[in-house]
């Protein structure tokens, strides 16, 4: 970092263009997805590579937009000039389902800032990791740039070395496991953590529901439902509910009679607790697992359910190609149905809604605990930024105080620059008593 404290912003973008190379190139995007699903065992090639190059360049598209040393803001009606200057090292704490992705788009941001970043991968995913930051040094040496920018914990990764890692650090951001997450904002280091996903997405009886039922299989099926803003359950309005269903079947969907639900749900949640043995897996291992009907060419299973409840497994996240339906009576019920699902998990994450008239989107912004509400949209590829909405490209979502988040938005560069504000003096800008407090003396004069 000291190295790197003297560098203009044009040498800052071009390191952070060299990491975002190195796994954006198509043979390292391919080998880091190759090594990523034989390492873990979660979700599939195909997708992991579109995955490493999505969020590059879509990330890296909104930091080459981005000032961050020096004046990276001037306003002489206020009177202030602000510099970016460094956060410093960065502990970095990254999953196992996105063990080249997460690391990378952390870097990138992190080294925008001219931080330092220090991964703690997922144990599982140590070996993707260890080659995706192997890459990512290797481009750093080639522009003469410092490569102890970007490091990993060496293997093996432990608890104890991952908490000694927070303690020292400068700034913590943590994606995973909610443990994690608690540890990082309880280590003592400022820290930046997300919060679980589950999302309810609702299918409104205004929907285009075969424009619905097509992204609801693009979003679902990705990467194996390995990605938090997959949905985990849709709730359909009674006036298309069997109209949805039917789309829903024509993109793949296969709905599970009552015997084949109950196998699902004493198999996926054994003990109530989730069998890793099927997360992330191809659909033809689940068909097989859950005795399931149809054919091999079926690409998710869809399990009707009652309502929401704590002691209903198929309420929360799945991880898998398991998608839990609801039959809402109104829109009214239908809300109640998705705030039902986020009181169990997800408060803070997402929802999502398809629908003709906006005011129904509109009234899910107002009325429900959630950071983001996505129209119209499959929600695996917006909700963590896309080329077609204006949120930022991240792979961590913030989800607020209603998960026990600092922040509420999509990480983003923001998080990690410190600033330096020049105060100057201005015009005068002091309001009057009577301004002030002259509607209140109003109201309560005698």
């Amino acid at each position: 970092m000291a190295d790197f404290a003297s560098s203009s912003q044009a040498e800052v973008d071009r390191a952070v263009t060299a990491v975002a190379w190195s796994l954006y190139e198509p043979s390292s995007a391919r080998a880091l997805a190759e090594l990523a699903v034989q390492d873990t065992g979660l979700g599939n090639v195909a997708d992991k590579i579109t995955k490493n190059q999505r969020k590059t360049l879509g990330t890296l598209r909104d930091l080459m937009r981005a000032k961050t040393v020096g004046v990276i803001d001037d306003d002489p009606a206020t009177g202030l000039t602000r510099y970016g200057k460094p956060v410093g090292v960065v502990a970095a704490i990254t999953p196992s389902t996105n063990p080249a992705a997460t690391p990378i788009n952390k870097a990138m941001m992190a080294i925008k800032g001219g931080n330092a970043v220090v991964i703690a991968p997922s144990p599982s995913g140590w070996s993707t990791t260890f080659a995706a930051c192997e890459l990512a040094r290797a481009e750093l040496a080639k522009i003469g740039a410092p490569v102890d920018l970007v490091q990993v914990l060496p293997t093996p990764v432990t608890r104890e070395g991952t908490q000694e890692l927070m303690a020292k650090a400068d700034l913590i951001v943590a994606t995973g496991s909610q443990n994690n997450v608690r540890r990082a904002y309880t280590s003592g280091t400022p820290a930046i953590g997300v919060g679980a996903g589950n999302v309810p997405v609702i299918i409104d009886a205004s929907a285009n529901l075969a424009d619905a039922a097509e992204k609801v299989l693009r979003s679902k099926t990705f990467d194996n439902a390995t990605s938090c803003s997959s949905e985990n359950s849709l709730v359909i309005l009674d006036e298309v509910y069997e109209e949805a269903m039917v789309a829903l079947a024509n993109v793949g969907g296969y709905r599970a009679d009552a015997a084949e639900a109950e196998r699902v749900v004493t198999r996926l949640f054994p003990d109530g607790q989730i069998n890793r043995q099927y997360i992330a897996k191809d659909y033809v291992e689940l068909r097989a697992a859950f005795d399931l009907g149809g054919s091999d060419e079926d690409r998710f299973v869809m399990v009707e359910e009652p309502e929401p409840g704590a002691d209903r497994p198929l309420t929360g996240e799945k991880l898998s190609l398991v998608l839990t339906i609801y039959r809402a009576q109104d829109f009214d019920h239908a809300i109640k149905l998705v705030e039902q699902v986020l009181l169990v998990q997800g408060i803070g994450h997402s929802v999502g809604i398809h629908t003709a008239d906006e005011d129904q989107a509109r009234r899910l912004a107002e009325e429900l605990p959630v950071v983001r509400v996505l129209l119209n949209q499959a929600h695996t590829f917006g909700n963590g930024g896309s080329f077609d909405n204006g949120m930022p490209f991240t792979l961590s979502m913030g989800c607020g105080t209603w998960a026990g988040n600092s922040i509420s938005e999509n990480l983003n560069i923001n998080h990690f620059i410190n600033i330096t504000h020049l105060v100057r003096t201005i015009e005068l800008d002091e309001p009057t008593e009577e301004e002030m407090f002259g509607a209140h003396w109003a109201l309560t004069q005698n």
